[in-house]
């Protein structure tokens, strides 16, 4: 091949390999990909309360009155509550996030469950959402719902949480515990609910001696 015709050759092979590059460099950077790497990061970066497998998804429920079904029956939001407050007890900090009175008619294979917390069908129960954090060097012991109080008189305890989501007892140093706990009620009126007492357990270290006094959250709805 003449001297010419492979000077020809090398620039059409540099200029492909340009072109190629730049290409790839336009897809990597287009806002569309940009959006969704925010995105991922935004989301892996939140704190969520996810639904629980005993009731209805109420994840997205803040309006009163309005009601939802699926396959685990039928839920009506009846009060609500955005608290996010935080308090300290010790190494331990817990932020109660919100506060939920919803009415529950459980599908006919979750009655069975219910049963052994309640003899109604159909019921009001209370769902808190929590978030616990040792900010400690020690591994200590914490309950961060140890009764639920109405102002009707009722009172329930944390062996009463059918969320089953295991955010009481141990938490390690660092580390951080984030769900939701479910109380049945037995003996209140949702309707004329106005207000609930949460308090916590006292902080035990692992020599079983308290190290804090009980936190107490006082929620208006």
């Amino acid at each position: 091949m003449p001297f010419k015709g492979w000077i020809t050759l090398v620039l059409s092979a540099v200029l492909v390999t340009g072109c190629s590059a730049d290409t790839n460099k336009d897809i990597s950077t287009t806002p569309q990909n940009e959006s969704n790497k925010k995105e991922t990061k935004k989301q892996s970066g939140e704190q969520t309360f996810t639904d629980s497998s005993q009731a209805s998804d109420d994840t997205g429920l803040t309006e009163i009155n309005k009601k939802v079904e699926d396959q685990d029956g039928a839920i009506t939001l009846k009060k609500y509550a955005k608290v996010n407050k935080e308090q300290q007890a010790d190494s331990i900090s817990l932020t109660i996030d919100e506060v939920k009175v919803i009415h529950y008619a459980p599908s006919l294979d979750l009655i069975d469950f219910f049963h052994g917390y309640t003899k109604q069908d159909e019921f009001p129960y209370v769902r808190v959402n929590v978030k616990i954090a040792n900010q400690g060097k020690e591994t200590v012991h914490f309950n961060p719902v140890s009764t639920i109080k109405t102002d009707q008189g009722e009172t329930v305890t944390w062996e009463e949480d059918f969320y089953l989501e295991e955010l009481n007892g141990k938490i390690e140093p660092g580390k951080e515990k984030v769900g939701s706990l479910g109380f049945i009620l037995n003996k209140t009126n949702a309707d004329k609910l106005n207000s609930i007492t949460i308090t916590s357990s006292e902080v035990v270290n692992d020599q079983k001696k308290s190290i804090s006094n009980p936190l107490t959250f006082n929620v208006d709805f």
